[in-house]
């Protein structure tokens, strides 16, 4: 029987920075490749909480959960949620998420938002059976560089 592990991730690691290396392409063709500093940066930056997931003590998957406080309130974001191709249909991505929405109770977040394109059908089906609902907006991006 296989054993999945979630666990926060609070350093920079040589070993699980290759691992999300061969993640993050399988969530964006776009992803820039995983440097050690922008790892360092990510974890070491309070309002983010990364979290791994392990099958058989390999690092399987990951999410991020960001915290914003702002005049109106204090929320959250997941990105970056990706569960490696051999190992989807196991429940590491709700495991993950799961995750990430007690920590968000945990520090008094009031809601949790998050995005995934709407071909991603497994995934946006497991988000709906966690409690997200689909919110009938407009998200746009200004690229800055």
């Amino acid at each position: 029987m296989s054993t999945i592990r979630v666990e926060a991730l609070d350093r920079d690691d040589e070993s699980v920075r290759d691992a999300l290396g061969r993640l993050l392409p399988q969530l964006s063709a776009n992803a820039p490749t995983l440097t050690a500093d922008r790892l360092r940066s990510v974890v070491s930056e309070p309002s983010t909480h990364v979290v791994i997931a392990r099958l058989d003590g390999t690092v399987v998957g990951v999410a991020v959960l960001v915290r914003c406080r702002t005049l109106c309130g204090s929320f959250g974001f997941i990105e970056d949620v990706v569960v490696d191709e051999a190992a989807r249909g196991l429940g590491i991505g709700k495991r993950l998420t799961e995750t990430l929405l007690a920590r968000a109770r945990a520090d008094g977040l009031d809601h949790v938002d998050l995005t995934s394109r709407p071909a991603r059908r497994e995934a946006n089906a497991m988000y709906l059976s966690l409690g997200f609902e689909l919110r009938e907006t407009n998200c746009y991006r200004c690229e800055l560089g």
